[in-house]
């Protein structure tokens, strides 16, 4: 039973008498004359009851031993109300404010808001979660309607993050407001339902209108300039290419080829990780082959010097240490100091099969493979580079005819997640009985419409002059 003083002070905060005495509020000496006490029921039972001051300095207490529940709890699995938002307050006084503005199904935590948010630790704060009933898991939307300070804030966060963000919204109260007390007490019932209407979902990253996104310029697709390759393979910044062919059939050579193509016609600079060709005497001997086109023993001291100052501007190589392991991270880092300090555009691995492979021991290969594969094609988009890697089959065998069979992006070593990831997949493969002539097959596009569709081109290789030709030429 509700004193008349008590009744007075209710009524001051707008609060309906009638239905806090409804509700078991009563009069309590416990804290002193200005103390009420509000019952908490489980099941028609009464399992606890709060106590606090309704004047005066905020003093609360519970029962010694009493359940720790949600107060009200009972709407929850309520059958009739399982199609109703659930609203959850941070105080009881809050809980009957929605009660009179018509939202019945709404409970409150049983002791109030942490000083800051607790986070995925364990703590008895949040004990009456594990104690609600089952049906809350299968409540599809939430309110959190906690006070606008920072404890509400922090047990809104942690609310939020053990019932699920997804079906949780927030409350944003009007001027001078905190909570729906104080909603109630300064506009009445017509606030509460105008600040519940205007609820909002919490943000979840990754999610968005496409007018809510950024506008982005689309990368354009460049041609390499190779001979008939341009209507199956144009290089875009962001894309993953996978090269693959048979151990010394050509994948080094082309995948240079593309890279002093892409320097000479777009002014790419590439960052080559080749762990089977030694920078300072094959590459530099390639590379500048390819640009006088002709052979480094015809090329004058100015050619070579030429050639030389080319090659420093547009190439960087990834060369380890003595004592340095190539590992994933190693590369990472690597590549990506090369992206952001000399604005590379392409990089190479080559091959990957000679990478120092770190695998946890509760990972298989394949999943392994796969995780590897997603940070750096991640990388390559973060960064805004073009990502060749050259990875060789498994052991091939001979046919009855005595010829390799032409591999295939499943073939590649360890993992069927080589032809699952790339953007695009290449096979190189030296017509058998030549030394220069060079199919090269493109046997997945991801984006027929830009980047070009799957299809063959026959080059050969002039080593007088260390590029790729047509064939006919």
């Amino acid at each position: 039973m509700l004193t008349e003083r008590h009744q007075t002070l209710l009524e001051a905060r707008g609060l309906d008498v009638e239905l806090c005495v409804r509700l078991g509020v009563a009069t309590s000496a416990r804290l002193g004359p200005d103390a009420i006490e509000i019952p908490y029921f489980h099941a028609g039972e009464r399992v606890n009851t709060k106590y606090r001051t309704i004047s005066g300095d905020k003093r609360f207490a519970q029962d010694e031993g009493g359940k720790c529940i949600f107060w009200n709890v009972g709407v929850i699995t309520d059958p009739g109300m399982a199609h109703l938002p659930l609203i959850i307050t941070e105080g009881e006084f809050d809980a009957i404010a929605a009660m009179q503005a018509g939202f019945d199904r709404v409970v409150s935590v049983p002791n109030g808001a942490p000083a800051n948010p607790l986070g995925e630790t364990t703590s008895g704060k949040y004990a009456y979660l594990d104690a609600a009933p089952t049906i809350l898991r299968d409540v599809k939307e939430i309110l959190l309607a906690t006070d606008a300070d920072q404890p509400g804030i922090a047990l809104r966060d942690d609310l939020a993050l053990r019932l699920g963000r997804a079906r949780c919204k927030w409350l944003k109260y009007p001027k001078d407001t905190k909570d729906l007390a104080d909603v109630l007490a300064r506009y009445a019932e017509r606030g509460i339902v105008e600040t519940i209407a205007r609820a909002q979902w919490l943000a979840v990253s990754g999610i968005y209108r496409l007018s809510e996104l950024p506008p982005l310029n689309p990368p354009q697709a460049l041609d390499t300039g190779i001979p008939g390759l341009s209507s199956h393979y144009n290089l875009r910044v962001g894309d993953f290419c996978v090269l693959t062919g048979l151990p010394g059939k050509g994948k080094t050579s082309f995948s240079r080829e593309i890279a002093c193509r892409m320097a000479s016609r777009h002014r790419w600079k590439t960052a080559l990780a080749s762990f089977e060709a030694i920078p300072q005497l094959d590459h530099r001997r390639a590379l500048r082959t390819w640009y006088q086109s002709d052979l480094v023993i015809n090329l004058n001291d100015l050619q070579i010097a030429q050639a030389d100052e080319w090659a420093d501007e547009y190439f960087r190589f990834l060369v380890p240490e003595e004592d340095e392991d190539v590992t994933l991270d190693w590369i990472i880092e690597r590549i990506s100091t090369a992206a952001i300090r000399d604005h590379i555009k392409l990089a190479i691995i080559d091959p990957w099969n000679e990478l120092d492979h770190e695998r946890p021991s509760d990972m298989t290969m394949t999943e392994y493979v796969g995780a590897a594969l997603r940070r750096l094609k991640r990388m390559a988009r973060t960064l805004g580079i073009h990502l060749i890697i050259a990875a060789h089959p498994a052991k091939m065998h001979r046919n009855r005819d005595g010829k390799y069979p032409t591999p295939t992006l499943y073939d590649i070593s360890d993992s069927a997640m080589w032809a699952n990831r790339a953007d695009i997949g290449i096979v190189v493969e030296r017509i058998e009985g030549t030394d220069d002539q060079t199919t090269i097959q493109v046997v997945k596009s991801r984006f027929h419409d830009q980047i070009g569709v799957p299809g063959d081109t026959m080059l050969r290789f002039v080593h007088e002059r260390g590029r790729y030709e047509a064939l006919w030429s």
